[in-house]
């Protein structure tokens, strides 16, 4: 009797919490990352060494919890929920100790995936700069049957960890040291980014079920090889238009030269002429005479009187030339 009421006891405790926490949590740069399957019961919860005096989470809809108690002496502070749609997105955890002062505060990024999922669905880095791109199972550590991704540019291709620096699929791709297909990491490093790598990767791997799930990662590289279209016609509207400025200020700078006089000489033009139209000081007789006389021919020619003198019959017949002045 007392061995069936053992066995029933049993039974009911362990009825009691039927769901399996399989998600995963990693721990990216101080940035909590959960991934879980759609209506999976999960905790959002926060972590120090000292005990708490208050705690309290913020909902990505900005919807708030807080917690107070003996129970947070342990320094842990977690919320239950059924993970969807509506949750994912950043949470964020604020911890108050029991000295007075500056909260401590966690972010908490929940994300709700298939059984196989990206780690970082954005990443940025530099260029020339190695850089790694990770997929992983989200039921747990469940192994992987076989590991492949497809790059924006260039063929796919498979990888697992027998493929290292030296060995690395088109002298590029090789698998990171501290992962393995059997505790469901699928992941790739990139050596040395170029700008063919820029864009949306898409990650795959086999599980037991025989079925293959896959995610995405969009890399974005930093550098004078990534500007975009926008950039680039933008880059190219801005030449024109200087060019255009630099046209129309030659243009008006031109057209000011010729205004105060001073355009161009203009072939065959008279410079004894242009002389005569500038304004001159008064002369004495004798140096205007001799300007007159300095003068080209064409611009000296002034009218003149021819005198005849009555002379003898038979003489010659003198004749006086005398100039006018003007």
């Amino acid at each position: 009797m007392d061995k069936a009421l053992v066995f029933v006891f049993v039974c009911v405790i362990l009825n009691e919490n039927p769901t399996i926490h399989a998600f995963r949590t990693f721990n990216v740069n101080g940035v909590v990352k959960i991934l879980a399957l759609e209506n999976e019961q999960i905790n959002i919860q926060c972590k120090q060494d000292t005990a708490m005096a208050y705690c309290g989470f913020v909902h990505p809809s900005g919807k708030r919890f807080s917690f107070s108690g003996n129970e947070l002496t342990n320094g842990h502070c977690a919320i239950p929920i059924k993970a969807t749609r509506q949750d994912v997105g950043e949470w964020r955890c604020h911890i108050g100790r029991k000295q007075t002062g500056v909260e401590d505060q966690q972010i908490i990024d929940l994300r709700v995936v298939d059984k196989v999922a990206a780690i970082h669905n954005n990443i940025t880095t530099v260029h020339r700069k190695d850089v790694t791109l990770e997929c992983a199972t989200t039921e747990g550590y469940m192994p992987l049957s076989y590991c492949r991704f497809e790059p924006p540019h260039g063929p796919p291709f498979s990888i697992d960890s027998a493929v290292n620096y030296t060995t690395s699929i088109l002298g590029r791709y090789y698998f990171p040291r501290n992962k393995s297909l059997d505790r469901g990491d699928c992941a790739v490093t990139i050596r040395k980014v170029e700008y063919e790598d820029v864009g949306v990767w898409t990650c795959g791997a086999g599980l037991s079920d025989g079925k293959e799930y896959t995610d995405t990662v969009e890399l974005i590289v930093e550098g004078i090889y990534t500007m975009s279209t926008a950039s680039a016609t933008g880059v190219t509207f801005g030449a024109i238009g200087i060019g255009a400025f630099l046209i129309v200020l030659g243009y008006f700078g031109w057209k000011k030269r010729s205004f105060l006089g001073v355009a161009p000489r203009q072939e065959g033009h008279d410079e004894g002429h242009e002389m005569g139209e500038m304004p001159q000081a008064r002369h004495s007789p004798q140096s205007h005479r001799s300007s007159i006389s300095r003068r080209s021919p064409q611009s000296s020619r002034v009218p003149s009187v021819v005198v005849q003198s009555p002379s003898e019959t038979g003489s010659p017949l003198i004749t006086k030339e005398e100039t006018i002045e003007p």
